[in-house]
């Protein structure tokens, strides 16, 4: 790593280091794992969680026209100059930014910072959907109200599963002992998942991304023979024109397809980085990735608003009102609209919907562990 004061010698040494580096590091087996490996890290959680709840708060169809200007005017051309930068360099961010010019090698160790917080809090919500999914094998959902004495699937999580206290409450500062579990199952599974190197990760992660389609799909055919589903739907897709004269529209737009792409992040320039120099399919690699993560979130988005519709109509209130729930769209809303499926299937959609949530936020956490891991190397 090159610093500020080095002399040219120095410079030449680090740098002729960093070649042998680059010569040396693991390479992908096929295409497919790379594209499978960044794909998962792109559709996460945000896709079936904040995408539909942004909808909601936003004018439904109005944020989407956002979301896709947003897309083709600043994430897409940035994620793919960070694929073409980790293949030209055949580095990690910090080697990169430093070939690129010295002092810019700051700018990579920032992306860490970023990459441990969002970790840190991924990790945390794929606890809170181990907890769900473990329930959901019980023959009656333990949120229903007739099994938890009449309470709401907001109290059930507030309470049961996280214990929630308000700071300076006693007892406020205790670990939570199945949180705790729950949050060390996520991380071995993340461990396990990147012992084997990039092969194996690669392999994986045809399973971590293709099979939450299918889970979607499933759930997706449940939810539009839903009463009011329709509802829900004509919300999504009917614009509220008089969004788009807001800039907190367009800000949300923006901020939400970079929270999904996420560029400069550096996992787009490290697991390029991992390319043979002479690949030339960089490109259409990209397209593949950025429409993929796109489609995932406008077909997601049919399947969460023919369920928020049908639970408006329970509700007796506005889709947009139970749309815009934000974290709790997933833990609360989806939970409850889980406990009202008829014929005895609320368990089977229950693993369904939560399996989905587990896969969909651990591919995206291999990616961004094996991005520390890739900062780690390089150094």
């Amino acid at each position: 790593m090159a610093v500020a004061g080095a002399t040219p010698q120095d410079v030449s040494v680090e740098l002729g280091k960093q070649v042998s580096t680059a010569s040396e590091r693991p390479k992908w087996g096929s295409r497919g794992q790379f594209i499978m490996v960044l794909m998962g890290y792109a559709i996460g959680l945000g896709n079936i969680w904040r995408f539909p709840y942004m909808c909601g708060k936003y004018g439904g169809g109005a944020f989407m026209i956002a979301y896709l200007v947003s897309l083709f005017c600043i994430a897409a051309p940035l994620f793919v100059f960070e694929t073409v930068l980790g293949h030209k360099y055949q580095l990690g961010p910090v080697g990169t930014f430093t070939n690129m010019y010295a002092p810019w090698a700051g700018v990579a160790y920032v992306s860490i910072i970023m990459t441990c917080v969002i970790l840190t809090y991924y990790q945390a919500l794929l606890g809170w959907a181990v907890i769900y999914f473990v329930q959901s094998f019980a023959a009656k959902l333990p949120w229903h109200p007739d099994e938890c004495g009449g309470c709401t699937t907001g109290d059930y999580f507030g309470q049961t599963v996280l214990n929630a206290a308000s700071f300076g409450d006693e007892g406020g500062w205790d670990v939570q002992g199945k949180l705790f579990l729950a949050l060390m199952a996520v991380w071995f599974v993340t461990w396990l998942a990147l012992i084997g190197g990039k092969n194996v990760l690669g392999k994986i992660a045809y399973f971590t991304v293709l099979f939450p389609v299918f889970l979607l799909i499933i759930i997706f055919c449940k939810a539009v023979t839903l009463e009011g589903a329709g509802d829900g739907v004509a919300y999504y897709i009917t614009p509220d024109m008089s969004h788009l004269t807001k800039a907190n529209t367009w800000s949300a737009a923006a901020s939400q397809i970079l929270f999904s792409l996420s560029p400069a992040m550096g996992t787009a320039i490290a697991m390029s980085s991992y390319h043979e120099k002479s690949y030339d399919k960089l490109l259409q690699d990209n397209l593949v990735i950025i429409c993929c993560n796109t489609g995932f979130s406008l077909f997601g988005g049919f399947a969460v608003f023919s369920i928020v519709g049908y639970l408006a109509g329970q509700r007796g209130l506005p889709v947009e009102e139970v749309a815009s729930a934000g974290t709790g769209l997933a833990f609360d809303v989806f939970a409850e609209v889980l406990t009202l499926f008829p014929g005895g299937s609320s368990p089977f959609f229950s693993v369904c919907f939560f399996f989905m949530l587990l896969l969909l936020g651990l591919d995206s956490a291999f990616a961004f562990v094996e991005t520390l891991q890739t900062y780690v190397v390089d150094f």
